[in-house]
């Protein structure tokens, strides 16, 4: 394939060839030919079955431009003219807030909210497209409107609805100037070395938190951890403490929106592992179903990513959805070393249209059998 001109009907053959399994491949590769480079992978294949986890982040995976490149898959840009039909009637360009170049488009956080929901809506379709189902899902914090709409409980207008809602009930609400910093701490060793008025917001990995509180207190705890060698930095929030005690105003305003958006609620299926209610209580009233009072109990309840994630199995591929791999570092020191974990896309790439196909060509190292001639 690499070396003769690019022959479209011949690789749509090979494609062909290779759509179902064949038995006693004990090696899969893949080869992205264009005309500038050739990019290749092979791969040992045991020929072992294994659990596909969906895996959607949140906040921070946004950046300017996020979508571009993506808009050239036909089946991404139709989820992006379903966003488009309801937030355009609200007064939101979700096509400027995903090419847009100008970094201050997220200084306004209904964007963030908005444009995340919107890449994961396309990715989830493109995915599905290709054949490609999870066999359980996850979500970190507003990557539970993912979890929904991957689950089947959400239309792809209700997500991006729901996430409208959340910034806007976030803009409407006057909270007081309020920081988010990642620590390089787990829950257990962070909880206790925050000042009283400083939340754990998320509980990331064994490594790894979020913190949440005034601006003030923020800023002299995150200088304090850094003095003690324990990394600590500040995370863009547009001043918003989120999963913390001062967000908690904004949760009737939230639940009002929510339930305009959501009117049917259905029930959440086995695949969906909550983060934002405790395993304890995963069988009661409150996380049977996707509903306003789940998702608004989301935005202010601690994010419980470490308790869940650690339920992922040892031989696991997750696949995380989102505008940026947020969540990689995490995954790779929280999880089992046999676990695989593959980011979609990537913050600053110069074409991510080239990141999603090595994705799927590394999915199929791993055993899938992804209809790429569909793309």
């Amino acid at each position: 394939v690499e070396s003769r001109p690019i022959d479209v009907e011949y690789i749509r053959l090979l494609h062909d060839i290779h759509g179902e399994d064949i038995s006693g491949h004990l090696y899969r590769g893949y080869t992205i030919v264009t005309p500038e480079k050739k990019i290749r992978e092979i791969e040992h294949y045991p020929g072992a079955k294994r659990p596909i986890w969906f895996v959607f982040s949140g906040m921070g995976s946004q950046w300017p431009s996020m979508g571009a490149a993506l808009l050239r898959f036909p089946v991404f840009a139709a989820a992006i003219k379903k966003c488009d039909g309801v937030l355009k009637p609200r007064g939101v360009d979700i096509y400027d807030i995903l090419t847009n170049p100008s970094k201050t488009t997220f200084d306004n956080i209904l964007n963030s909210f908005v444009g995340i929901a919107a890449v994961q809506i396309g990715l989830v379709d493109l995915l599905n497209s290709l054949g490609i189902v999870p066999d359980a899902i996850i979500g970190h914090s507003v990557g539970e409107l993912g979890c929904a709409y991957a689950d089947g409980c959400f239309t792809a207008e209700q997500m991006v609805l729901a996430a409208y809602s959340r910034g806007l009930a976030s803009l409407e609400t006057d909270t007081i100037k309020g920081s988010m910093a990642a620590v390089g701490l787990g829950y257990e060793d962070v909880k206790d070395l925050c000042p009283p008025d400083i939340e754990v917001a998320c509980h990331n990995g064994p490594e790894s938190s979020t913190i949440s509180g005034p601006a003030e207190s923020m800023k002299a705890f995150v200088a304090q951890l850094t003095a003690n060698k324990i990394f600590a930095r500040e995370v863009p929030c547009s001043n918003i403490a989120y999963h913390s005690r001062y967000i908690a105003e904004a949760g009737p305003r939230l639940l009002k929106y929510l339930k305009e958006v959501i009117p049917d609620p259905k029930p959440r299926s086995p695949k969906w592992f909550s983060t934002s209610v405790p395993r304890s209580q995963w069988g009661s009233p409150q996380a049977r179903l996707s509903s306003a009072e789940y998702h608004t109990n989301n935005l202010l309840s601690a994010v419980l990513f470490e308790e869940t994630s650690a339920l992922i199995p040892k031989d696991a591929v997750t696949i995380e959805i989102a505008p940026h791999g947020l969540l990689q570092a995490i995954l790779k020191r929280s999880l089992n070393p046999g676990v695989t974990n593959i980011a979609l896309t990537q913050r600053g790439h110069k074409d991510n249209v080239e990141v999603f196909l090595q994705a799927i060509g590394k999915l199929y190292d791993v055993g899938l059998q992804p209809a790429v001639w569909k793309l």
